[in-house]
């Protein structure tokens, strides 16, 4: 457990300081001043710092799942990329096509989990192809890696795309799946021929709410507890139970209470 409480503290410590920064308050003082609004002044000013760690509540839990695969000796965090912003990279122009086809497929058809299963797997081959030929022409990019981490043990690399839960707006999730499954094809040329390179998308929570089109549910994406229990020592149902303690606990609510007088005075 004090190995739990360790990660979580280190990670809302940094989204606390990259959310407070004097820099930050005063660009915000600045939006809200040039506002009309009912709800008071000093009220708008925290609530949007409230908001601002709201944000970068998905950078806060990439923090914490590179962490927690760290500590497991079976896994190799890939340093590079893991967790990296606005990387610049490129892929060829054959698998962008084909990536933006099977997109398009995945809308208008209907496919069974098998047929999905299949489809989805022959498009994996077929990037792994382009991505490991020196002939094929390329067309760049700029994305974030959420995760990327080998496992020892199999000897098999994992990107993974995080999510706090699938509770997506349509046009950004079409967004979304197409942004995993260029960014594995970057990977794979990265990494080059001969390595496997498996694509995950995991949800945080474990409920499953819309569900996801593009990518088959058993094979490509991963919900809750399952991570943990595949990659991680740590155990799933204990950081669940850790986060919820701190969140309440009197320290925790000394840092708001603090950080409350701080903006209204």
């Amino acid at each position: 457990m004090n190995e739990i409480v360790e990660i979580l503290t280190q990670s809302i410590s940094k989204l606390i300081a990259n959310s407070t920064s004097a820099q930050k308050i005063a660009a915000l003082k600045k939006k809200h001043d040039a506002k009309l609004h009912f709800i008071p002044y000093k009220y708008r000013l925290f609530g949007g710092l409230l908001q601002s760690m709201n944000i970068q509540f998905g950078n806060f839990l990439e923090r914490v799942v590179n962490e927690v695969l760290r500590r497991n000796p079976e896994n190799e965090v890939i340093e590079k990329y893991s967790g990296k912003k606005n990387m610049k990279f490129h892929i060829s122009r054959t698998s962008e096509a084909q990536i933006d086809d099977y997109i398009a497929r995945c809308q208008s058809e209907n496919y069974s989990e098998a047929a999905h299963i299949d489809e989805y797997n022959k498009l994996l081959r077929q990037i792994y192809i382009n991505e490991t030929s020196a002939s094929e022409e390329v067309v760049d990019y700029t994305h974030d890696v959420d995760v990327l981490f080998r496992n020892k043990r199999e000897n098999i690399y994992y990107y993974v795309e995080l999510k706090y839960n699938d509770d997506h707006d349509t046009g950004k999730f079409v967004d979304i799946n197409r942004k995993i499954l260029k960014t594995y094809a970057y990977l794979q040329r990265e990494l080059g021929k001969g390595a496997k390179l498996i694509p995950l998308l995991y949800y945080f929570n474990n409920k499953k709410m819309k569900g996801n089109i593009f990518l088959p549910e058993t094979c490509a994406i991963y919900r809750g507890k399952k991570f943990f229990d595949a990659f991680a020592t740590i155990s799933y149902n204990e950081l669940d139970a850790c986060m919820k303690n701190i969140s309440e606990n009197e320290e925790t609510k000394k840092i708001f209470d603090d950080l409350y007088h701080k903006v209204v005075g």
